[in-house]
């Protein structure tokens, strides 16, 4: 088969997790003889974009075209939040490239900077074409469900006027603030008022028709694929929550690359408990948590900390957690190391946190950690506690509770043998070739009831 994948970023320029879902499912469709490209999109400057919107290049033997995506070059000012999840730029040249290559199934792992329109390409194609969503874009625009104050959302209202109320707290100055707590009726009344032709068009006119209508748009192109997979079944239970036909939805866990971990290196001994945190430094990634926590702990207790990530990212995020971690020599930001160096690192780490503080959809890194037999202690949360199991192959404590987080700490430290006995609870997760296994057999399921229409 020719195959497609598209994800908003990939590697070289960003290998989060989606990203290396999405190059190792490529490499294990290409190693099995199918035909596969990626499509990425990429946060460029407005030289770039206007310069080369598209381009193309290699990676890993892995043929990739490149979206080189502005806002405010590819869209009017007030029109930005449409082009969000309704990109007519991408639009234009995803078809181009589907109507010359003709790709037998396109499979979309994440669509934000390239938006809802590539489903509708396919669509008008005739492309068949299955979604595994890894966040909650389709339903949110942060990706998060996460709210200002950090407090946790199911989606938007049916007019979606939550939302609108929380992209106005994101506006700098008094009248952002001011719109945000505006009472609901009058939200309704401004969202109503801003579809008539007769109302005055104003700046804010556009984002609040954009804004509430972004879900009715994407779920209308969603519920048109041919499969959506399901990584979790808090992500099941979502997507149906927000209007996903259940009939189209299939549950499957990612695969992962166990390459890393077959020559598995021995825990390296050690008289203190190691812990690691491996992710994006990003607060929604929860480092500063984990840091809190370890200073709540007696600097005489045996601990050392190792924050893997990217420092250069968000470096205002990076300068907090440094400040946080000053004078407490416990604690290392040893960067980013490269995957295939996963299983090495894992070697000396006795334990990984994953303190997040949105739900997650099951991070890969905990399915390594996993595959290195290291216990997860993780935040009692939507697709993280799917997977950890608080007293068998881990430990769970609420969102954002610090001292929750330290005192499970203190418990590894002091408990003799509970590391041990979490550690031989742990099971392999999926592998990649059994992923790809599933992946096919749905790709040869959609093909085969195409064929029948």
């Amino acid at each position: 088969m020719k195959i497609v994948l598209t994800t908003h970023q990939f590697l070289p320029y960003s290998s989060a997790g989606t990203e290396v879902l999405t190059l190792e499912t490529a490499k294990e469709l290409k190693r099995r003889g199918h035909d596969v490209e990626v499509w990425t999109g990429h946060p460029a400057d407005a030289d770039t974009a206007q310069s080369k919107p598209i381009d193309h290049y290699e990676y890993d033997g892995l043929k990739v075209h490149r979206y080189n995506q502005n806002y405010k070059v590819f869209s009017p000012n007030r029109d930005m939040m449409e082009f969000e999840y309704n990109s007519l730029a991408f639009r234009g040249y995803f078809t181009e490239y589907v109507k010359k290559e003709k790709p037998d199934i396109v499979h979309f792992f994440h669509l934000l900077r390239l938006s809802a329109s590539a489903v509708e390409v396919c669509l008008d194609n005739n492309i068949p074409c299955v979604f595994t969503p890894t966040d909650f874009w389709m339903i949110c625009q942060t990706c998060q469900l996460r709210l200002p104050d950090n407090s946790l959302c199911l989606g938007p209202d049916p007019e979606g006027i939550n939302c609108c109320r929380h992209l106005a707290s994101q506006f700098s100055g008094g009248r952002g603030r001011y719109a945000s707590r505006l009472p609901h009726s009058v939200f309704k009344f401004f969202i109503r008022a801003a579809g008539f032709r007769w109302w005055p068009e104003r700046n804010y006119s556009r984002i609040l028709r954009a804004t509430s209508f972004r879900k009715d748009f994407i779920m209308e192109r969603i519920n048109r694929v041919d499969r959506v997979l399901a990584p979790t079944r808090f992500m099941e239970k979502t997507l149906i929550q927000n209007g996903v036909d259940p009939g189209i939805i299939d549950f499957m866990p990612y695969g992962l690359n166990m390459k890393a971990f077959e020559k598995k290196a021995p825990k390296k001994p050690s008289e203190r408990l190691r812990v690691g945190f491996i992710g994006t430094l990003s607060e929604h990634k929860g480092a500063h948590l984990l840091i809190e926590a370890v200073k709540l702990l007696p600097q005489e207790m045996p601990v050392e900390v190792k924050i893997y990530g990217d420092l250069s990212l968000f470096p205002d995020y990076t300068e907090k957690i440094k400040r946080m971690a000053e004078g407490d020599s416990r604690i290392e930001f040893p960067g980013q190391f490269p995957n295939e160096k996963i299983g090495e690192v894992f070697a000396g780490i006795d334990v990984l946190v994953v303190p997040s503080i949105w739900y997650e959809n099951t991070p890969l890194v905990i399915y390594s950690a996993f595959a290195a037999s290291t216990p997860v202690i993780a935040t009692n949360l939507g697709g993280m506690s799917e997977v950890v199991s608080h007293g068998v192959n881990g430990l769970l404590f609420e969102k954002g509770d610090a001292r929750g987080l330290s005192a499970l700490l203190k418990r590894c430290v002091e408990e003799s043998g509970l590391l041990e006995k979490l550690s031989g609870n742990v099971l392999p997760p999926k592998s990649m070739p059994r992923y790809a296994d599933e992946l096919e057999e749905v790709y040869g399921d959609v093909l085969k009831k195409r064929r029948k229409i």
